[in-house]
Order: structure tokens, then C-alpha cells, then sequence
């Protein structure tokens, strides 16, 4: 194993370890919004950071990591299928999304196609598990707070990544 492998498995611990710190982090800590349900989905930045530094396969695997390990340790099934089918959707979208970064589309461009997408997701799952298509109503809402957390989580991930770079993926 050369070193530039052993820092790619170093940066893929460390993100999913911190994708799992900030997913509990987050989940103590309500926003001051009278809207149910609603993040900042923090741990996307892991995510994004990921995409952008390691690739589709690895970002997902991170993904599938961080939803596993928090349902199991805090969330329950509940949270695992919620999670789960939002986390696939945003990072389909995110990473349709990089595949034309170098068609103008940026980091910012694929958080908010990942913010929307993931609750999407989440509104699917919810409708099927209430049994009602009345839940769809509320999509507007979360599809207008997926855009703005994408463009939060995304800023910073664009900060973020330049910097990871310089450490972790620099060739010897």
C-alpha cells in the first residue's frame, strides 16, 4: 500500500467519523424555526467533502456509514429509513451534479441539489409510511429550506475542501 492509499483511508475514517460527530451534534440542538423537521444537515459537508476529494464511490460508502451507525446507536429503524432514503438521494444528486463541475456547476450547485433531494426523499418515505399523499403539501417548504441549507452547507464545504486537498491529496 503506497502512501497516497494510506491517505485516502486515512480521510475516510476521519470524515466518517466526523460525519458521525456532527450528526449527533446536530441532532441535540433544535433551530429556532417553527418548522418541524427542519436541519441544517451539517454532516453534508462531510459528504461534499468527500465527492470533491475522494470520489462518488467512497462519499457513498461514508454515507451508508454515518446512517448505519447513528440509527443503530440514536435513532432506531424509523431514523434509519428516513435517513437512508434521503442520504441515496441526495447523493445521487450531488454527484450528477459533480460529474459537470467542469461545466460551471460548483460545490454550492451540488449541496442545494442534495438538500432538495434529500427531503424528497424523506417525503416519499413519509408518505408511504403514514399511507397519505397529503404530506406532499408540505414539500414546498422543504424543498425552499433544502436550497437554503444546501447554499449554508455548501459555502462551507467549499472553504473546507481547498484545504483538505493541500494536506490529504497531495501526490509524493
Amino acid at each position: 500500500m503506497n502512501h497516497r492509499d494510506v491517505r485516502r483511508m486515512t480521510l475516510s475514517a476521519i470524515l466518517t467519523a466526523v460525519a458521525i460527530a456532527i450528526h449527533f451534534a446536530e441532532s441535540l440542538f433544535a433551530l429556532p424555526v417553527a418548522i418541524p423537521g427542519i436541519k441544517l444537515g451539517l454532516s453534508n459537508i462531510v459528504s461534499l467533502v468527500a465527492l470533491y476529494l475522494l470520489g462518488p464511490l467512497v462519499s457513498f460508502v461514508i454515507l451508508l456509514l454515518r446512517v448505519f451507525m447513528t440509527s443503530f446507536l440514536y435513532g432506531g429503524f424509523s431514523a434509519l429509513i428516513f435517513s437512508l432514503a434521503g442520504g441515496i438521494l441526495s447523493i445521487a444528486a450531488m454527484t450528477l451534479v459533480w460529474k459537470y463541475r467542469n461545466k460551471g456547476f460548483g460545490i454550492v450547485s451540488a449541496s442545494v441539489a442534495g438538500g432538495v433531494c434529500h427531503n424528497i426523499g424523506q417525503i416519499l418515505v413519509a408518505a408511504v409510511v403514514m399511507r397519505t399523499k397529503s404530506i406532499f403539501y408540505y414539500l414546498p417548504v422543504l424543498i425552499v429550506t433544502g436550497v437554503a441549507t444546501g447554499i449554508i452547507t455548501g459555502i462551507v464545504a467549499g472553504i473546507v475542501i481547498p484545504r483538505l486537498r493541500n494536506v490529504y491529496c497531495r501526490d509524493e
